[in-house]
């Protein structure tokens, strides 16, 4: 797995949990009793082992499970922390710093891929690293930790390194030598006796390199400013960003309207410009706020797993797409959502092997999720190869539970019934379990979506699986839109439920029972007047219109043409959605926006209209 693409992340976690580990360490030598501040720098240096660990930064990780190991034991009161000791964690932060920016600019250079195969190849041995620095404290750490209690003392200007070791403790010639070799790396070692002795290491007395008190068991490192790479901005920073980023753009059309036909050369490269950084900070506000569907889908596989091993089968789960990017917000609301889809496709989809062999099928089953993005939306399909659903027996559990009558059910053409699913209370399961049966999930799943503009699509063939497509808008906060007038009336509709515009003549509009309707291909398309629907009032006639325009979407997995006066165009707009109480529960609108004329026109929520 590519793991460069998180190189940024893991340079700013690590960032942050190196100031952790500093502020703790400073905090503990003038309180070197703060059970807290221990259990401070355990935690963050046990979350860089976890890092580095999944992004396969070995020395990073020796490293770091050498200094847990040493402050878990300063935790529990094994050893003592005293200033010898927090020179050592120091050195060991230090060391950690190097490695961190060692290793993110062999990831952002490719060398790092260059070391693959002789990591391979190459067995790791005991302090075998490519930082020297990292190498000479991790020798030394891993010596503090090989002895069994060790004091570091400070007189004056005598050091010594104090060592017990315990009875039936084994120590052979090769540990002595590293002992000895670390030991007197700071000092003159003055014996080493492998049995149950203590056994002190003297070190000599240092020369004084300056007039000032006593030197450092490590030498003082050079401290520099580094170069910021990153910095974490909240979610509501975000939103204040991206509204007034749409206030920008709303003001930038204002000034065009205004200024009408009055342009000069000057004032029209002016205009220009403005609209290109407006343009510019508008992508980039707007790109902050994007993140990949990888942020979600990456617990997925694990439960999966689990819940086919539940129910005894097995099941081939494959993510696809999963770096398309979208609006935070949106990767939010939908994650639930794809949750109960893929586990309805483990509980009603995919069947028991034995089964799966007895209808031809391989006994694995297969579950597929495909991201894909399109011009202004994105796409998520979740597929599975399992039992498809039984009209029949959604009528028939719809007619049990109410929610249809029988003269309905005889009528419901096979796309129609599928939607019942989407039903409040609807559910198949024979039993309730955790995972369905409470006939909860699905018309949330609904709602969720088409309340972020999105919409549901699903087909669906008994014996050969089921097929669920999400199309959603890449961002919440910004519409491609239709814009059309109905009388003297303007609105707007969000192109994710457009299939396309048509115009055909008055006469081919017909009515069938009370409703207008119209052929297309051989089908029949069920029309909506909006100028009756919104109860507007009809302006006199010049003269009789020769043909309709009619735009035609997709509304709760069935096409209608929504009839309307004129199409103005396609138009960005900046959505602002309805924060009074009285206007939340308004049927019809998703919103509203404001044009560059100052006028305020609403989007119409095509999932909404009746």
């Amino acid at each position: 797995m590519d793991m460069s693409k998180y190189i940024d992340i893991f340079r700013a976690e690590s960032e942050k949990y190196t100031k952790e580990l500093s502020d703790s360490l400073l905090a503990l030598e003038k309180d070197p009793e703060n059970i807290e501040q221990m259990n401070t720098m355990f935690r963050a240096v046990h979350t860089f082992k976890g890092m580095a660990s999944t992004m396969g930064f070995r020395e990073i990780v020796e490293l770091t499970h050498e200094m847990e190991n040493l402050i878990d034991r300063l935790r529990t009161r094994e050893l003592i922390l005293n200033s010898s000791l927090i020179d050592i964690l120091f050195k060991c932060l230090d060391a950690l710093e190097g490695l961190v920016e060692k290793v993110c600019k062999d990831k952002e250079n490719g060398s790092e891929e260059r070391k693959k195969d002789k990591d391979e190849t190459h067995e790791p041995s005991y302090g075998d690293c490519d930082y020297p620095e990292a190498c000479e404290v991790l020798k030394t750490l891993k010596a503090v930790n090989d002895l069994s209690e060790e004091v570091f003392s400070q007189q004056n200007e005598d050091f010594s390194l104090s060592v017990e070791i315990k009875d039936n403790q084994e120590k052979d010639s090769q540990e002595g030598n590293i002992l000895e070799k670390e030991a007197g790396r700071v000092g003159k070692v003055s014996e080493y006796i492998p049995e149950t002795e203590k056994e002190v290491f003297e070190d000599e007395k240092k020369e004084k390199t300056s007039k000032e008190g006593n030197a450092s068991i490590f030498p003082k490192s050079n401290f520099t400013v580094k170069n910021i790479q990153s910095s974490r901005i909240s979610t509501e920073q975000l939103d204040k960003l991206m509204n007034l980023v749409g206030e920008l753009v709303i003001n930038r059309s204002r000034i065009n309207e205004l200024i009408g036909n009055r342009k000069s050369k000057e004032l029209e490269f002016a205009l220009s410009e403005s609209y290109k950084l407006t343009r510019e900070l508008q992508e980039e506000v707007t790109e902050a706020r994007m993140l990949p569907l990888d942020q979600i889908t990456h617990i997925y596989p694990r439960m999966i797993r689990d819940l086919a091993r539940e129910q005894n089968k097995e099941i081939n789960f494959v993510i696809k797409g999963k770096e398309i990017k979208l609006d935070r917000t949106i990767l939010e609301e939908i994650g639930d959502s794809l949750l109960h889809l893929l586990r309805n496709a483990v509980d009603h989809g995919i069947e028991l092997p034995k089964k799966r062999v007895e209808l031809g099928k391989e006994g694995t089953g297969m579950i597929t999720v495909t991201a894909s993005r399109q011009e202004n939306f994105a796409l998520i399909k979740i597929e599975d190869d399992g039992r498809g659903m039984d009209i029949t027996e959604i009528k028939k559990v719809a007619l049990e539970k109410g929610i249809i009558s029988k003269e309905e059910a005889e009528k419901l053409q096979e796309k129609e019934a599928i939607q019942l699913i989407f039903a409040p209370g609807f559910s198949t399961a024979s039993r309730i379990t955790d995972v369905s049966g409470r006939g909860v999930g699905m018309d949330v799943v609904k709602n969720r979506i088409e309340r972020l503009g999105g919409s549901v699509h699903v087909e669906s063939k008994t014996g050969s699986g089921s097929s669920f497509e999400l199309k959603l808008p890449l961002t919440i906060a910004l519409y491609q839109a239709m814009l059309i007038k109905v009388e003297n009336e303007r609105y707007a509709i969000p192109f994710t439920n457009i299939i396309k515009n048509i115009e055909v003549r008055a006469e081919e509009v017909r009515s069938i029972k009370g409703e207008e309707v119209i052929i297309i291909n051989k089908k029949i398309l069920p029309l909506l007047r909006l100028q009756k629907r919104f109860q507007l009032p009809v302006q006199k006639a010049v003269h009789k219109k020769e043909s309709i325009p009619i735009v035609i979407v997709e509304k709760a997995g069935q096409e209608i043409g929504i009839i309307v006066d004129k199409l103005l165009g396609k138009q960005e707009v900046i959505v602002k959605n309805f924060k009074s109480k009285l206007l939340n529960n308004t049927r019809g609108f998703a919103g509203a926006t404001i044009l560059g004329d100052g006028d305020v026109i609403l989007i119409i929520d095509v999932n909404s209209l009746t």
